[in-house]
């Protein structure tokens, strides 16, 4: 942190000087040089920007992060079930919401998994290949978008931070559902822009398909949709860049592609009951709507900071790692400062855009940014992965915060591209080498669990008993290592004992202990570990679990 702080002080006093002592001799003939730099080396630069994508999207995807997230690992266990069984693990016959462990779980992402899953199999690193597969295609859409601006530095500048910031390269590398989120969007905005521009209705079409399927990634699309959409739509009108026909156009696949997912608010809101059909419209265990107040505003401007940086354990009471690393942040602290002067021109184009009534990919970018923060106010606790969508316009408005910096100045532009290419390798190195050892036992990531239950498989004891919140759902890890079909998991008690390859998991520690089984527990309970050590059994220690056995 002080490296990156001192970094951006250093870049910052170069700016000073630079701006307060110009040669505009020198700087011409330097500019005169990067352009044709840039010109002569375009094609291999963007080639390499997205080689550089895929690489920090797979390379050790098995391995970072560790282990698996609750939601990645009830995801994962439903699209296996999506596979063999066309159901999910509840027995619903194709949902179009996932039940998950009561509140609900948004199914595009399972169903993306199953595809593959029936075309490799299983593995961990194929239920994480749709995230990756996903951010390619949005740094794809987004270079087809901001290509538009007919720059050729703003499209280098796009790639580059698309390809480096913490973020994308985190969220990019485990299958949390509502992390497609901004993909979806992204692709969909790229499909409407081109829509407008070329004046296309099978654009507008596909555009429509998309903010359907985006809304199959996270619930809270349920409000950002709808409000982007109708400022946009609104905004167009205005400015004359569509006709009604058009949106009509565009709204018919939306609305069909909606219309299960309306069914589905009405099913849990007690109006209808649950559809069973060739899909399955489910009725959740415990329905989340209350989660949104006008009340949560006050309490949520944290979001404004947390965006930046990464998110507050004061706020959730555990370090959400997962999200952001507090080193670094979500795209450099270096970048905040061009992200407000990107931002501050952006909507002032806005503003600009509506007057000359021309369209731009400014205020697409600034509407969007303004519904993800006004429905982040409105929900319980946001965070950086439920305010995902919002990261495109972040990168966006740093581009443009970038640009304006060095349009006039390119010598300004080594300085930054420095800095940035300085922050990229030191996070790279903390990612790679030391991530997992300072976040072993992070929350919500089963790391030592997992290990301790592999551990037991290799002892080949007939019972293993499972101390009780010992993880979070440690249940669904259970199903998922050993196959078990979710007509099992339907029995009763399935969540409390049941029978793996040759092994008879129990969860809860049992009075009368044996010498023939094994035992998973908690380190931090000494009663229980000395009561284990005094019968004589030997032990194995994955941080803070304990596995006791007998040879």
């Amino acid at each position: 942190m002080i490296v990156v702080n001192l970094l951006f002080i250093i870049s910052a006093v170069f700016l000073i000087i630079l701006g307060k002592y110009p040669n505009k001799a020198k700087d011409k003939r330097f500019s005169n040089q990067i352009q044709k730099f840039i010109n002569r080396n375009y094609k291999f630069i963007i080639l390499a920007l997205f080689a550089l994508i895929v690489l920090t999207s797979i390379y050790e995807l098995k391995n970072i992060p560790y282990g698996l997230h609750v939601d990645e690992a009830g995801m994962a266990y439903d699209a296996i079930s999506l596979t063999n069984f066309g159901m999910d693990r509840y027995l619903n016959k194709y949902p179009v919401y996932l039940i998950n462990y009561g509140g609900g779980q948004s199914a595009l992402y399972a169903y993306l998994a199953a595809i593959l899953i029936k075309i490799f199999g299983y593995s961990k690193v194929i239920i994480r290949m749709p995230i990756v597969i996903i951010r390619l295609l949005l740094s794809v859409a987004a270079f087809y978008i901001i290509k538009d601006e007919e720059s050729k530095t703003k499209n280098i500048l796009l790639l580059s931070l698309l390809a480096i910031s913490p973020y994308f390269i985190m969220q990019s590398r485990w299958g949390l559902d509502c992390n497609l989120l901004v993909g979806l969007v992204t692709i969909a905005i790229c499909f409407f822009t081109k829509a407008i521009k070329k004046n296309s209705n099978i654009l507008f079409i596909i555009s429509g398909i998309m903010f359907g399927l985006s809304l199959y990634t996270y619930a809270l699309s349920y409000l950002i949709m709808p409000l982007f959409l109708g400022i946009i739509c609104i905004y167009l009108l205005v400015i004359k860049k569509v006709k009604f026909k058009q949106l009509v156009i565009f709204g018919i696949p939306l609305a069909i592609l909606a219309l299960p997912l309306m069914l589905m608010i009405l099913v849990n809101n007690g109006i209808i009951d649950q559809i069973n059909s060739f899909i399955t419209i489910p009725k959740m265990l415990s329905y989340r709507g209350s989660e949104i107040s006008i009340k949560n505003v006050f309490h949520n401007f944290y979001i404004f900071m947390t965006i930046f940086t990464f998110d507050n354990p004061f706020v959730f009471g555990k370090w959400l790692v997962y999200n952001a690393t507090w080193q670094f942040g979500t795209i450099y602290y270096f970048t905040i400062p061009f992200a407000i002067i990107g931002a501050f021109y952006c909507f002032k184009n806005c503003i600009k855009s509506v007057k000359e009534k021309k369209f731009n990919n400014a205020i697409v970018f600034s509407v969007l940014f303004t519904c993800v923060i006004v429905c982040q106010l409105l929900i319980c606790q946001p965070n950086i992965n439920k305010a995902n969508a919002v990261f495109i316009a972040l990168i966006y408005f740093s581009v443009q915060g970038i640009y304006e910096v060095i349009k006039n100045r390119k010598s300004f532009a080594i300085i930054i591209c420095s800095c940035l290419a300085i922050n990229f390798m030191m996070f790279s190195n903390y990612y790679l080498k030391h991530y997992n050892d300072d976040n072993m036992d992070q929350y919500l990531f089963a790391t030592c669990y997992l290990d301790a239950l592999e551990y037991s498989k290799n002892l080949k004891k007939d019972y293993v008993y499972i101390d009780d919140d010992i993880a979070a759902e440690q249940y669904i890890y259970i199903l998922l290592d050993n196959n078990i079909s979710p007509y099992e998991f339907n029995k009763e008690n399935i969540k409390t004992a049941f029978e793996g390859k040759n092994i008879n998991y129990i969860m809860g520690i049992p009075s009368d202990i044996s010498k023939d089984a094994v035992y998973i527990v908690k380190g931090n309970n000494a009663n229980t570990l000395n009561k284990f050590k005094s019968l004589g059994f030997k032990n194995q220690k994955n941080c803070n679990i304990v596995t006791f056995y007998h040879e």
